[in-house]
């Protein structure tokens, strides 16, 4: 029974429940819309209309669904929902209280309108004035909400809402969190309200996160709904940093935290502090921000703080390895953003670090209108003292950062401003240098540029451009044009430049890149440059130069292209130009020389060749790495074709292989000879003279080829191996031809300067070591008619190069000789006498070498004849003299020897002569001229040494001195009998003889036979040009010769005469007598044509006087006789007057005497006298000397009466 009552009551609970569950789907809800649109319209104080189906079911909780809804005006509705499912709970429904326990909003589209005063309508009653509506979970899909601002015509919308909401009433508190799209970006979004307070002021948290983590903002603080809402509260913004590969790339958020206040007409951000990076609490920035909405939308905000920088680069980065940190910075700086709307920026602070260098106490004034930035005005102060001034324009070009603008920097202290992008140096040369720049600055894209630019460097104004590329294309392109820049300021000028060399940064931020430098005057490595001209480009393989141009650089000009490839341990160096040099000692020239690292030997040897013009090409080989090189043009007197074909190129010149061909043709031959550095010519013909050099080979294997001087017939040639060391010095052992006309040359080459040596046809193996050592062996030639060989060498000894060998000759002309010692100069100019007068000191210099070499000869010829006999001398040499020394030779049977030196080398016109000569047992006709070999005979020994001085020759011999003796052997000089004597000593009456037949007599006597002497011995001296014989005497037999004789060394003029008187002859008549016998000859003329004259006039004389004599004295003893007897008469006249004057003196004396007595008797009485008068006497005194005073002592002669 119970359990049928069970089923009863379960079949009627389930009758009740499937009516709930089906009686309201045959219930037709539509004719309750008018109430439900009425309920919707109370519930939100708008008129809400449902224009789709409607369908209710009650159980298991009372369910609403409906489509099509509008709230508002059909027309321009508040919202609008595609579909509604509303569920209600049960209890609450049936109470008519509709608390929503579950809402889904299909498709809601919420419009929001601002007023043309910015007053907000929504068309719905937010006041929670209508009925209770409650959603405790409410459900939105694909929901929009569009705000329009009638102010400025706009619209807002936010589309694909999804999310969950929670709501109490409308007016709070409900909670919202989903997603949105806005601006084609999708946000998750969470908001929060709390209950209304008595004021409708509601508190109120909002989190805003765009989708993909970029940023978030979080706003918490009260909200006041109403006509005009109004929110004031924090707000915090969060930006994420990027993705970092690296964990030194980590960076923390960007925050942004302030104060805020938002209404319908702004926005005040009244204090925020702003964290670049949320780990680096340390940095900071403040200001505030104020942005008005509505029709004329615009902001002005601040920025200031103390330091700002940059986050550090990693500490494991090479900075050598990267590009310079301006250029990396241009990369990472991003496009500023642009609101919206227009507004202004200031900025404010202390510093602002950007890695590489800080901006100091930055100010920026900048505007925008919602489409650019324009800075009005940027200065901020950087290292030394500087300060930088920007203005122009800021752009956002698709994301990539514009500006346009003008820029200006000016610096106390360019030193510490150039430490931005250099190290600094020792003894900086910009040390406190002011300077300055200002241009026109574009950035666009991956470039930046400065044009119109201006440098203010060294009290000069310079004009520069440049512009940089740092994207995909990361180049440099720059052009400045330079005042006159001295060295100093050119210096300095490169001390403010990157350092290139040192630094690898310059080539990572500009592999690519090109030039144009001009200066109308600039120092270049360290030589003062004018109207330079560069200009080129460069990348990662080569650099070029289009042109390089220099009007003068120390004395050399260049004009021409270059271009330079490779690594710097193997360059690829083409280009060609023109090269000029305006002299051998130009400073431009020594500049390339040590560049090249041409030896300075080599320099020596070019330096007559300049100066020179000269196009000069440098070109890659069609075949293979190597390349050719030419030069051609004026080089010095001579015109220059050179080719020079290296098989590894111009890097591989000292190790492959190389072949040279060089010639050089000299119409003025001359100049051409010192051109290529001989000090005297070899060549003293009137034609062109040509130089030709061809070898091949290389440097380590050394090279083979053959090198020659020539001018028509004549030439010297060479033919050999050549090898260069490290030093430059050359070496080659070869064959050396000689074919010259006058050999003076190569003596004087060899330091035998003013040495006259004739033609030469000759040949010589040839050795050489550089400059250090040289040997010609296997010497053969023919100068004229005699033939030669020998071996020669040099070698450096200390500093001075010094010759020794040996030559052997079928002859040598003494004429030759005197060539070789005085030069042809001195001998080529007549004088008035017999020497010449051309100058010894033709040339000043010292001689450059020494030498001494050994001579022999089979005969020594004067004029084809053989003066001597076998010789042998050695010919020497000193920077200040030249000299035949030790010269031995045969003079019939004797010897000959000489020594001969002229000295000294000098400023001095003047030059000294000197010398030794000494003969032993030489005849005298064997060097005596003819006419003096005819009259005298014997054999000579002697010595002299002589010294003179002079200008030539002549002068030398007139200031000769000197000394010397000789002893002559068997001496006889004809015409000169002493039998002359006893022939004359016999003639019968003398007295009677005419002089006439006399001097006959004696010429004929003389002639009859020759004056001899065992030995002849002299001494004589040289003074003043003159050698002086003097007392000369000659005992010979029968006769005895004296005299004296001098020689006039300037003319070989004689002067003087020689006495001839008996020796050891008694005349028995008396005739002859040895003190008046004098037979004079008397010397005149000159050494080659001596004029001998007889002067027997003294010795007619004698004879005459004696025969006169001889009877004098007869008459003379008769004289005697009657003279004696004479005298004896006289004696006797004599003794009688003697004693006449003794009687006549006695008296005198007797009556002196007596005088005297009488004297002394007065002298006695006179003093009685005076004492006797009493009166003084009348007469004057006389005070003169007494008589007797002043007599003599001593008896006195009495004088004549």
């Amino acid at each position: 029974m119970l359990n049928r009552i069970y089923i009863v009551v379960g079949i009627f609970a389930i009758v009740v429940l499937a009516g709930a569950f089906i009686a309201p789907r045959f219930i037709q809800w539509g004719d309750y819309r008018d109430r439900m649109e009425a309920l919707a319209s109370g519930v939100l104080g708008a008129e809400v209309t449902i224009r789709g189906d409607i369908s209710f079911s009650l159980l298991p909780s009372p369910r609403l669904e409906f489509s099509d809804v509008i709230v508002g005006d059909a027309e321009s509705p508040a919202a609008s929902v595609t579909a509604v499912e509303a569920e209600f709970a049960l209890f609450d429904f049936l109470r008519d209280n509709y608390n929503l326990t579950a809402l889904t909003l299909v498709q809601p589209v919420v419009d929001l309108v601002l007023d043309e005063n910015g007053l907000f309508s929504s068309g719905v009653d937010l006041s929670g004035a209508g009925s209770g509506v409650a959603l405790g979970h409410a459900r939105i899909v694909n929901g929009s909400i569009r705000l329009t601002d009638l102010r400025a015509d706009e619209m807002f919308i936010a589309s694909r809402v999804d999310g969950e909401l929670r709501l109490s009433s409308f007016v709070g508190p409900f909670q919202f969190q989903g997603a949105a799209d806005y601006d084609g970006r999708r946000y998750d979004v969470r908001f929060n309200s709390g209950a209304p307070d008595a004021v409708g002021a509601s508190r109120i948290s909002s989190y805003l996160r765009a989708a993909d983590g970029a940023y978030s903002v979080n706003a918490e603080g009260l909200l006041t709904a109403g006509m005009a809402p109004k929110f004031d509260g924090n707000l915090i913004y969060r930006q994420a940093p990027p993705a970092a590969e690296a964990a030194d790339d980590i960076r923390g958020s960007l925050v942004l935290e302030s104060a805020v206040t938002v209404s319908t007409d702004r926005v005040v951000l009244s204090g925020y502090t702003l964290h670049p990076d949320e780990n680096r609490a340390g940095m900071r920035l403040t200001g505030s921000a104020n942005i008005q909405l509505g029709a004329r939308r615009n902001f002005d905000a601040v920025v200031s703080g103390g330091v700002f920088s940059l986050p550090p680069r990693p500490a494991t980065e090479v900075a050598a390895e990267l590009p310079y940190e301006l250029v990396r910075l241009l990369a990472e700086i991003p496009a500023p953003p642009l609101p919206p709307m227009p507004g202004s920026l200031d900025i404010d602070l202390a510093e602002v670090g950007l890695r590489g260098f800080a901006l100091r106490d930055l100010r920026l004034d900048a505007s925008t209108d919602g489409a650019t930035w324009r800075i009005e005005q940027a200065v901020a102060h950087m290292p030394g003292d500087s300060e930088v001034r920007l203005s122009g324009t800021v752009t956002n070009d698709a994301g990539r950062l514009g500006f346009r603008g003008d820029f200006a920097l000016a610096a106390q202290r360019l030193d510490a401003l150039a430490q931005i992008w250099r190290r600094p140096g020792d003894n900086n040369p910009l040390f406190n240098t002011p300077g300055g720049i200002e241009g026109r600055l574009m950035l666009a894209g991956d470039a930046f540029g400065l044009s119109n630019g201006r440098l203010d460097f060294g009290g000069q104004s310079h004009a520069v451009e440049a512009r940089l590329g740092f994207g995909e294309e990361k180049r440099l392109d720059a052009v400045l044009h330079l005042g006159t820049l001295n060295a100093a300021r050119t210096t300095a000028l490169l001390a403010l430049l990157p350092d290139i060399a040192q630094e690898g940064s310059f080539g990572v931020s500009f592999p690519n890149g090109s030039f144009s430098l001009t200066a109308q005057g600039i120092d270049l490595l360290g030589l003062p440059a004018t109207q330079l001209v560069a200009e080129g480009q460069w990348s990662a393989s080569d650099l070029r130069f289009s042109r390089f141009a220099m009007a003068d650089w120390g004395g050399v000009s260049v004009d021409g292209a270059l271009r330079l490839a490779g690594s710097l341990a193997e360059p690829r160096l083409t280009g060609s130009g023109q090269l000029g040099v305006s002299a051998a000692e130009a400073p431009g020239l020594a500049a390339l020389y040590e560049m090249a690292g041409v030896p300075y030997g080599w320099q020596e040897g070019l330096e007559q060749s300049w100066p020179g013009d000269l196009r000069v090409i440098l070109s890659d080989n069609e075949n293979g790495p190597g390349q050719v090189l030419t030069l051609g043009g004026k080089l010095g007197a001579s015109a220059l074709d050179l080719r020079a074909e290296m098989a590894a190129g111009l890097a591989g010149l000292d190790s492959d292989d190389l072949r040279l061909i060089v010639s050089l043709e000299a119409a003025d031959a001359l100049a051409g000879q010192e051109q290529i550095g001989l000090a005297a010519p070899l060549f003293d013909g009137t034609g062109p003279m040509v130089a030709s050099l061809f070898m091949e080979g290389s440097g380590p294997d050394g090279f083979e080829g053959r090198a020659s001087l020539s001018q028509g017939l004549q030439s010297v040639s060479y033919f050999g191996g050549l090898r260069t060391a490290g030093n430059g010095e050359i070496s080659g052992e070869g064959t050396l031809d000689v074919l010259l006309d006058d050999a003076g040359g190569l003596a004087t080459l060899a330091g035998a300067r003013g040495a006259g040596l004739p033609g030469v046809d000759a040949s010589a193996a040839l050795r050489f070591s550089g400059k250090r050592e040289l040997a010609f062996s296997n010497i053969a030639g023919i100068s004229g008619d005699v033939a030669f060989s020998g071996d020669l060498s040099m070698q450096v000894l200390g500093q001075m190069p010094s010759f020794s060998g040996r030559l052997d000759l079928d002859s040598v002309d003494a004429v030759g000789l005197g060539l070789a010692l005085f030069g042809e100069a001195a001998i080529a100019v007549p004088g008035d006498g017999f020497w010449p007068d051309g100058p010894l000191a033709l040339d000043n210099a010292p001689r450059p070498t020494r030498g001494d070499i050994a001579v022999t000869a089979r005969a020594l010829t004067a004029n084809g004849a053989e003066l001597l006999g076998e010789t042998a001398f050695s010919y020497s040499w000193t920077p200040d003299s030249v000299g035949i020394d030790r010269l031995e030779a045969a003079a019939g049977e004797g010897r000959l020897t000489l020594s001969l030196v002229q000295c000294c080398s000098g400023p001095l016109a003047e030059r000294s002569v000197s010398g030794r000569v000494s003969l032993d047992g030489v005849d005298i006709d064997a060097l005596a001229p003819p006419a003096i070999g005819r009259g005298l005979d014997g054999a000579l020994m002697g010595g002299l040494q002589f010294e003179g001085s002079g200008q030539s020759l002549a002068e030398v011999m007139r200031n000769m001195t000197g000394e010397g003796n000789f002893a002559i052997a068997d001496f006889a000089a004809a015409g000169l009998s002493p039998s002359v004597f006893p022939t004359l000593a016999g003639i019968e009456d003398p007295l009677n003889i005419e002089a006439d037949a006399l001097e006959t007599l004696i010429g004929l006597s003389l002639g009859q036979g020759s004056f001899a002497a065992r030995e002849a011995r002299g001494a004589f001296t040289i003074a003043g040009g003159t050698a002086r014989l003097a007392n000369l005497i000659i005992e010979g037999n029968g006769g005895r010769l004296a005299g004296s004789l001098n020689l006039a060394l300037a003319r070989l003029g004689l002067d003087g005469g020689f006495v001839l008187t008996p020796r050891d002859y008694v005349d028995p008549n008396g005739l002859i007598e040895p003190d008046s016998a004098r037979i004079i000859l008397r010397l005149g003329g000159t050494l080659a044509a001596p004029e001998v004259r007889l002067d027997s006039g003294e010795m007619v004389a004698a004879i005459q006087v004696r025969a006169n004599e001889l009877e004098v004295d007869r008459l003379e003893a008769l004289r005697l006789e009657d003279e004696a007897r004479q005298r004896a008469a006289a004696e006797e006249r004599n003794r009688l007057a003697e004693e006449q004057r003794r009687r006549a003196a006695e008296e005198a004396a007797r009556r002196a005497a007596e005088e005297e007595a009488r004297r002394l008797e007065q002298e006695q009485l006179q003093p009685e006298l005076d004492e006797e008068q009493e009166t003084a006497p009348t007469q004057p005194l006389d005070l003169g000397f007494q008589p007797g005073v002043t007599q003599p002592i001593g008896s006195q002669p009495i004088p004549p009466n």
